[in-house]
């Protein structure tokens, strides 16, 4: 799975994900944002077609377990320059915080990153 389907994927793993919830603010034009139980957001950009983007803050995820992911760390004090997603800040959490931009290759990468921050769940 690549591509659009993958983007589509990260959305519909979030969708039905137990533990995760559309943000309090909705989603935004170039971003779905979600919030887990435990308050850490996550974010998708739907209409990325060749690249899968899962947004996170930094210190919702043990980096060391995700080394393998491609990723790119955006330091909060330097928005102004490194220019991440404007759309993901309607979402509270992800303001004021260093922020990690995943990108799986594959559906397995992908729920790697969703459990690291959300946990597996529990179904009631």
């Amino acid at each position: 799975m690549i591509g659009p389907d993958l983007v589509a994927a990260l959305d519909a793993l979030l969708d039905d994900h137990p533990s995760v919830n559309v943000s309090a603010k909705g989603h935004a034009a170039h971003a779905n944002r979600y919030v887990a139980l435990n308050g850490c957001p996550i974010a998708t950009e739907p209409k990325r077609t060749n690249t899968a983007n899962l947004w996170v803050r930094a210190d919702s995820t043990r980096r060391q377990n995700l080394a393998d992911i491609e990723h790119r760390l955006f330091d909060h004090g330097g928005f102004d320059v490194s220019k991440p997603n404007h759309n993901l800040f309607g979402e509270p959490a992800f303001n004021d915080c260093d922020l990690i931009r995943y990108q799986p290759r594959d559906l397995w990468q992908a729920i790697r990153v969703i459990l690291e921050v959300a946990g597996a769940g529990q179904v009631a």
